[in-house]
């Protein structure tokens, strides 16, 4: 379980977890609870969610996302820019980007985007990113972006189906999976780059996000 007062005094962000944050055992969907407080107007942009478990996670066209418990990062963050319609594809980049930009950082890992929403390394799925556009209770625009990424699943733990297709980066660190990765330090530093990637996209910096884009997409 994630030490929230640790997580938050060592949190080097300016608002994205800074206000207001939720930290569950386990829940259905962390980007439920996110959309049910974003719907409340006076929920600030930056509100975040951060589970141990989900029951019901769910990825793009309403597919699973299944996780040990306290083996991933499932998180969901609340937003208030309002999106320009040829702009609503860009948050599950901007996610993708800085989960690959932070998995790099931490781990030194060669993380790359796999469009639209995807995260993999050696062309297997190590995360996901979730966007959902909803309104407020005074129908003001807000949006969710959810993920999850597989930080310390051994390959056992995998379903044999998905051994092919999905890793870990446990798995993907150590042959032998037997490196932990602090999922506090992982999280911090993917929330500081989601923070920095969201306010060019806020302030209209597209071209930005897609230079990066480009440099961090699997080719």
């Amino acid at each position: 379980m994630f030490d929230i007062e640790t997580f938050g005094n060592t949190l080097h962000t300016d608002f994205i977890g800074k206000k207001y944050v939720e930290v569950h055992d386990e829940v259905s969907s962390t980007n439920d609870i996110a959309i049910a407080l974003g719907k409340e107007a006076k929920i600030v942009e930056g509100t975040l969610i951060i589970a141990d478990h989900q029951s019901a996670g769910r990825g793009r066209y309403g597919r699973t996302w299944q996780a040990p418990a306290g083996k991933c990062i499932l998180a969901s963050i609340v937003f208030r820019h309002r999106l320009k319609q040829e702009h609503v594809h860009l948050p599950n980049l901007i996610g993708a980007l800085s989960i690959s930009q932070g998995i790099n950082e931490i781990t030194e890992l060669n993380a790359r985007i796999k469009h639209p929403n995807d995260v993999r390394i050696a062309k297997k799925k190590v995360a996901g990113v979730l966007t959902e556009l909803k309104y407020d209770k005074h129908r003001k625009p807000f949006f969710v972006l959810g993920f999850g990424v597989n930080v310390n699943i051994s390959l056992h733990e995998f379903p044999v189906e998905l051994r092919q297709t999905a890793t870990s980066l446990q798995i993907a660190t150590s042959k032998a999976g037997e490196i932990e990765i602090c999922r506090i330090k992982l999280l911090q530093s993917i929330l500081c780059h989601l923070e920095r990637n969201y306010l060019l996209l806020k302030s209209g910096n597209i071209a930005s996000i897609i230079k990066q884009v480009s440099v961090w997409e699997e080719k």
